[in-house]
């Protein structure tokens, strides 16, 4: 009999999308999965929905936790609690296909050479919309190590969210990393991926909830992305050291990455000091309420100080070059400089948007 399938379901105040994320695991075709499912205090309907959930599908295993652990904390609980021989990250506002477990396990049994599976997605908003997100493009065995490289270049997290992966119990570790406040994900990623390569499943078998009041959309107003971006280069430096890249020169090229980053947000979405200092109790990652909001603080106004030089000089670059003489010399020096080269990959993925 195929292995046991540990599907882990952290939940907090998910109650708007929580019926019909589970409805989405009730209607696998492979249905040898158990579903633990982790409450970390909700004050709204969640914990009723998981109850009366339990009551008909046995498979549903309900845990209330003592304390608040936060996003990651908690799925290292459910992670605790599983049983299975894979493991199935999820959450309370994202859906799965019918056919995302069945084909994500035939990838993990066909080649043992590969610890991860990830398929593509979709995007869907707060009003049920779905569009197609950017993906790794074809269907193929990826190298683990390349894609820890290749993310750090990137500055971004493009292999994607806790919905898009499985993978072996055997192959956990110790879970997510609770330093982190929004790329833990991917930081589990680069782990399980530095024990064997990737199957990429070129399919949209999940979809992923970007909405106003979801975890993504709060992590990325209050700037705790770019936090993380600064803990992944420390971490693993050594993959940006193969490729002749020193630690000053990340640092910099995070600075001009995320300056542009705040830029946007000011433009278009009126960040401000003030929002980024309004953090919702529930947004804020378990424990460390003070450094988040005093990291980000500093950052916002770090970056809004240097941002429109920044900004202007990529504006010109793209729109303006021949009729500003007098900046050619600042962008010929952005040229020809490593950042510049090192970020190629990022730039086509921004004009594609």
């Amino acid at each position: 009999m195929a292995g046991l399938i540990s599907i882990l379901l952290p939940v907090y105040n998910g109650a708007k999308y929580l019926e019909s994320a589970l409805d989405s695991l009730f209607a696998q075709t492979d249905q040898n999965f158990e579903i633990i499912a982790c409450d970390d205090g909700s004050t709204d309907d969640s914990l009723s929905i998981l109850h009366s959930y339990a009551g008909r599908f046995p498979q549903l295993k309900v845990h209330i936790n003592e304390k608040n652990l936060g996003l990651f904390g908690n799925y290292n609980q459910c992670l605790q609690l599983a049983a299975g021989e894979f493991i199935k990250p999820f959450a309370q506002d994202d859906k799965l296909s019918p056919h995302y477990l069945a084909k994500a396990r035939r990838a993990l049994d066909e080649h043992p050479q590969v610890s991860l599976v990830l398929t593509a997605k979709s995007i869907l908003d707060g009003q049920g919309g779905e569009t197609q997100a950017p993906s790794l493009n074809r269907e193929c065995i990826f190298p683990g190590k390349f894609l820890i490289t290749w993310s750090l270049i990137l500055l971004d997290n493009r292999l994607g969210e806790p919905v898009v992966g499985m993978f072996r119990a055997k192959d956990k570790g110790y879970g997510y990393d609770t330093r982190y406040f929004h790329f833990g994900d991917l930081e589990y990623w680069f782990r399980i991926l530095e024990k064997g390569d990737l199957y990429f499943i070129n399919e949209p078998l999940c979809s992923f909830r970007l909405h106003e009041g979801g975890t993504t959309t709060v992590n990325h107003r209050h700037l705790r992305d770019l936090i993380d971006c600064f803990k992944l280069g420390v971490q693993y430096y050594c993959y940006l050291e193969e490729i002749g890249e020193s630690l000053d020169h990340y640092f910099k090229r995070l600075i001009e990455f995320s300056s542009l980053q705040v830029d946007h947000l000011v433009r278009e979405q009126g960040l401000s000091l003030q929002a980024v200092r309004r953090t919702a109790p529930e947004a804020i990652p378990s424990g460390r309420p003070e450094l988040s909001d005093d990291y980000a603080q500093m950052l916002f106004l770090a970056l809004r100080y240097i941002s429109p030089t920044i900004a202007e000089l990529d504006h010109l670059k793209r729109c303006r070059e021949k009729d500003h003489i007098n900046f050619q010399n600042e962008i010929d020096k952005i040229h020809s400089s490593l950042s510049w080269k090192v970020t190629a990959p990022l730039r086509a993925i921004r004009k594609l948007k």
